[in-house]
């Protein structure tokens, strides 16, 4: 038996109402000794259900396991944060789903979770996995735009990496809002989609990679830039298409500013440009090469037929072919032909350049009786 009695809290409340006891009398220290313990044991009572909440929110807020293990989760775009703790529950990363939506409502972030391709680790803690997510610490993939690619290149790229599809790539590169929102001139993007090394998120949207390119395009491009381009002639747009062209035909680093003082002498005493590349681009790229009946094709960017800078640029050239197009090397040449090797022989006359081409010419074909196999290889 205990060794106290039990007060029901209606005999209480009688008694306050008489007067039997009054509440002047109710305090701990005037209690009966079976009164004080009462209320010790309660406090203890409190204490103690206090303590193993704590511990029990303690434990299942702990990692799930002390070793590390990597564990990859696609959260998709619009879902509600408990479709994110049934995800990370099944994944083994948190110890309870109930508790993580508890948390994320109580810090009152359950809206700010983003979407993506996260790397998680079983050995993080409930508000470490909370964080990542409230941060969008996604999973990075590179994307490597190599200098000289044309856009639709660079939408194969975009689906051999499994970022999406080609043609909804250049869907939304060809979309007009890109020349309003960042004041390009003509109606395509080719030129300003500047070739980097990107890192973006697993799951990057077409829009997002495209958006990333024309911001870096837009760093590259500096006021001095613009003021040099100015002082040779050229508008931007201008001196992007020379710096395609540039690009295209330079193999060498060492000869881009010689290639450029080339283009810009024959601009200078309006002859055309007779660059092999612009007639390419402008029957497509055909995987071949160039043939007579291509020279005498009429497009556009047929610079054998037509004076002057093609319409755009005919690829996207990069920061060495830029700075090559605004500042080119003081030459006397006209001419320039590919000597073998990836370089080439220049000339100042037309003469000088007919014997250069004959002697790549030359080359060319010993190299190719050097190919052929003898009768007796058969």
């Amino acid at each position: 038996m205990n060794s106290f009695n039990w007060i029901p809290l209606q005999s209480i409340k009688e008694s306050l109402r008489t007067g039997a006891i009054r509440l002047e009398q109710w305090q701990p220290h005037k209690l009966a000794n079976g009164h004080r313990l009462l209320v010790s044991g309660l406090l203890l009572s409190l204490g103690l259900s206090a303590l193993i909440c704590t511990l029990t929110i303690l434990h299942y807020a702990s990692p799930v396991q002390q070793k590390s293990q990597t564990v990859t989760v696609e959260v998709p775009n619009g879902v509600t944060s408990r479709a994110i703790s049934r995800q990370l529950s099944r994944a083994g990363l948190i110890r309870s789903s109930t508790l993580f939506n508890y948390w994320v409502q109580w810090q009152g972030i359950s809206h700010r979770l983003k979407a993506g391709t996260y790397q998680f680790n079983r050995s993080m803690s409930l508000q470490q996995i909370i964080d990542q997510l409230q941060s969008g610490q996604v999973v990075l993939r590179q994307l490597a735009i190599p200098e000289g690619w044309t856009v639709n290149q660079i939408a194969d790229l975009w689906e051999q990496t499994s970022f999406g599809s080609a043609e909804s790539f250049l869907q939304v590169a060809g979309e007009v809002r890109w020349q309003r929102t960042y004041n390009l001139p003509g109606s395509a993007l080719e030129g300003y989609l500047f070739p980097e090394t990107y890192r973006l998120a697993d799951g990057s949207s077409a829009e997002t990679a495209i958006k990333t390119m024309l911001n870096h395009f837009q760093d590259q491009w500096t006021p001095r830039m613009g003021l040099a381009a100015t002082q040779i002639g050229l508008s931007q747009r201008e001196a992007i298409i020379l710096a395609s062209i540039i690009e295209k035909e330079a193999q060498i680093d060492s000869e881009r500013e010689i290639i450029s003082s080339v283009f810009h002498n024959r601009l200078r005493k309006g002859w055309k440009l007779d660059a092999d590349p612009t007639v390419l681009y402008g029957l497509g790229n055909p995987p071949r090469s160039l043939t007579r009946v291509d020279l005498r094709t009429d497009t556009p960017y047929n610079t054998y037929l037509h004076k002057g800078l093609p319409p755009g640029p005919i690829c996207n050239p990069g920061q060495a072919s830029i700075m090559a197009a605004l500042r080119p090397a003081k030459t006397p040449y006209f001419y320039f032909v590919a000597s073998g090797g990836g370089g080439h022989y220049f000339s100042e006359t037309l003469d000088q350049h007919q014997r250069m081409v004959r002697r790549y010419q030359k080359s060319r074909r010993s190299q190719q009786i050097a190919k052929t196999p003898d009768s007796d290889d058969y």
